[in-house]
């Protein structure tokens, strides 16, 4: 199976020291899941990912490479089937051929010219059926007649009463936002996932994860919009996700420090943690990598 245009894309900005392996992953994911409008290459200078220039010179190296491609051997083609075997089947069950007989009235005995009164009898009974149908149906769709008033100070305060627990039971109406408002969500939210995507550059992944959750929580948390809601947790997940991964291998690295007996490497290492993946985590570390 040939690879991806896009995922050549990524694997030439890595090999270039432009993306790192996560950052690449989390481009290409964000990427797919816009529904992968037009050239990955054009995509990612338009998001601030990496500069128009080299994005087009990696464009046409893509083209260059997928150019220099061998085509693909022809086959030899299939010979035509002989146009006469139909015939020859036709031949093989001895050339007899089926014919269906007409059957009156579908298979159901109507025929007028054979039994006129017993086809009139079955139509009679046909029409009252359906008459009986329709009336059936009219009545269940009658309206009930409304119950009569209340006129007891006892039935009122009941009445009142119980629409007031009915009002307390329903859910309140979902929000509805004008389009400057879903305007200015969509602008916050590009900004705000642009800033989390510079801190995984710069090594500060959990910031950028705080951006978004303290984003989301202004703008109204599960009350926001569906495609807005979705896309922010879209993009807190594969952070999470990155976070996570990150962790795992300065853990490694922790361990490592300790068993070489290094109070200094052991220092770095848990700084790297807290840089990395925050406070919370600088703690979790020194416990698991006891």
């Amino acid at each position: 199976m040939s690879t991806a245009r896009d995922e050549i894309f990524c694997k030439f900005a890595i090999q270039q020291g432009l993306w790192s392996k996560e950052e690449a992953v989390l481009f290409l994911n964000h990427f797919r899941s816009e529904g992968s409008p037009g050239r990955f290459g054009d995509w990612a200078a338009e998001q601030g990912a990496i500069s128009a220039e080299i994005a087009q010179r990696i464009e046409a190296a893509i083209d260059k490479r997928i150019g220099a491609s061998p085509a693909a051997t022809n086959q030899p083609g299939k010979k035509p089937a002989s146009g006469n075997t139909g015939g020859s089947a036709a031949a093989g069950r001895g050339g007899k051929t089926r014919r269906r007989r007409k059957r009156g009235g579908g298979g159901l005995g109507l025929d007028f010219e054979k039994n006129p009164v017993q086809t009139s009898i079955y139509l009679a009974c046909g029409i009252l059926a359906l008459g009986l149908v329709v009336y059936v149906i009219y009545n269940f769709q009658k309206a009930d007649p409304p119950p009569p008033p209340k006129t007891t100070e006892e039935s009122q305060s009941e009445s009142s009463s119980s629409s007031t627990s009915a009002t307390a039971n329903e859910a309140p109406p979902a929000p509805i936002f004008s389009e400057e408002e879903l305007l200015n969500m969509d602008n916050r939210i590009n900004v705000a996932i642009t800033d989390a995507r510079q801190y995984l550059r710069d090594g500060k992944l959990y910031l950028g994860i705080n951006i978004l959750n303290k984003l989301r929580e202004d703008l109204g948390g599960n009350d926001l919009p569906e495609a807005q809601r979705s896309r922010l947790d879209s993009q807190l997940a594969e952070l999470s996700e990155i976070r996570e991964g990150t962790y795992s291998d300065l853990l490694e690295e922790l361990r490592e420090a300790k068993g070489s007996g290094s109070d200094q490497d052991v220092q770095d290492a848990l700084d790297e943690i807290e840089q990395n993946c925050g406070p919370d985590f600088r703690a979790r570390a020194e416990k698991e990598g006891a």
